[in-house]
């Protein structure tokens, strides 16, 4: 697992190659869908240093339905309120499930002799499909903002969920992503650094004490706050699929999706540096390195569970958004 080493210097990297990306395409608006997850919190954190350099707004939406936890919203207000120029709160459960009912019914899936219900179980549909519908419908918000506000949508996913097809094509993928280099095991280990920071600023505040205390500290407070709270959540998509991500994958911890996940990685550069024309199909790949694979201290479910995420969601990755290089955090041993 590579380890970064100093994220202080990371999140600096990471708010200027932002900056420069936004400035350099006369980007007058960042555009950001807040979950309360760990993901878009961290790129809230990223986007708010780039909004200070810059006085480039950073506006920020909750668009929650039914299946959004209670403390997914509240952790989503926390960080809006924390981080962003503007933040507003917009409940999609109804447009969600009114445009779900009307597009089942135009193609016939629904049986109209009982009561109308907008929760009713549609056959054909499939929880993937509903999940589909509310990541869509969220991308339409936020790039009507971005075209209002002549700016862009971050993009908030990161390497472990992209190289496991973790996103929505036309729906949960934005325009520019700030954190699309570093693994989920480094977006949490990133996301300490900041409320470590945060905290530092309000220790030396009650070591020191000014009354009132200063802006920085008050905003430093409600920033630790938001980052804590945020940690603490299990990831998920929040698309009611399933109650969270290690779950799906049958994985204990993120350090062992991804130390899989950059087995994977390895592998595939061998195979296809030499050899190229062994494999005819992306299911042969799979096979193979299911077949070669030696990673002992893994369980085998697991290993499974994720190549064969990894291998059928290879087609997603052909497209995704404007990302920092990786090589741009991993110069200077800023990881190793």
């Amino acid at each position: 697992m590579k380890e970064i080493v100093d994220y202080g210097k990371v999140f600096k990297v990471l708010v200027e190659e932002t900056k420069q990306y936004i400035l350099n395409n006369d980007i007058k608006a960042m555009i950001l869908g807040i979950s309360g997850g760990i993901d878009s919190t961290v790129v809230a954190a990223i986007c708010h240093e780039v909004s200070k350099e810059t006085e480039i707004p950073l506006i920020g939406r909750s668009l929650p339905t039914k299946y959004n936890k209670e403390g997914e919203t509240n952790t989503a207000d926390l960080v809006g309120n924390a981080f962003c120029t503007d933040y507003k709160v917009f409940n999609m459960d109804l447009p969600y499930r009114k445009f779900a009912y009307d597009i089942t019914f135009s193609e016939g899936y629904i049986d109209t002799s009982g009561p109308f219900d907008f929760d009713r179980k549609i056959p054909k549909q499939t929880p993937i499909a509903n999940g589909n519908i509310q990541a869509r419908l969220r991308m339409i918000y936020l790039y009507n903002l971005a075209s209002i506000y002549k700016g862009i949508v971050m993009d908030t996913d990161n390497l472990t969920e992209n190289n496991l097809g973790y996103f929505t094509i036309h729906g949960d993928v934005g325009d520019f992503n700030p954190i699309g280099c570093l693994w989920k095991t480094e977006v949490f280990e990133l996301a300490e650094y900041l409320l470590n920071k945060y905290n530092m600023l309000v220790i030396n505040q009650q070591l020191a004490p000014l009354n009132p205390p200063p802006k920085e500290v008050v905003d430093a407070f409600v920033k630790g706050q938001a980052i804590k709270e945020s940690l603490k959540l299990k990831p998920t998509a929040g698309l009611g699929i399933t109650n969270n991500d290690l779950e799906e994958l049958g994985a204990e911890s993120y350090e062992q999706v991804d130390y899989i996940l950059q087995e994977i990685l390895a592998w595939k550069r061998v195979s296809l540096e030499y050899r190229k024309d062994k494999y005819n199909s992306i299911a042969e790949m799979q096979e193979a390195f299911l077949e070669e694979q030696a990673m002992l201290n893994m369980p085998i479910e697991v290993i499974i569970n994720i190549t064969k995420r990894h291998f059928s969601s290879e087609f997603k990755r052909k497209q995704l958004p404007i990302k920092i290089n990786r090589e741009e955090i991993t110069q200077n041993k800023l990881v190793q």
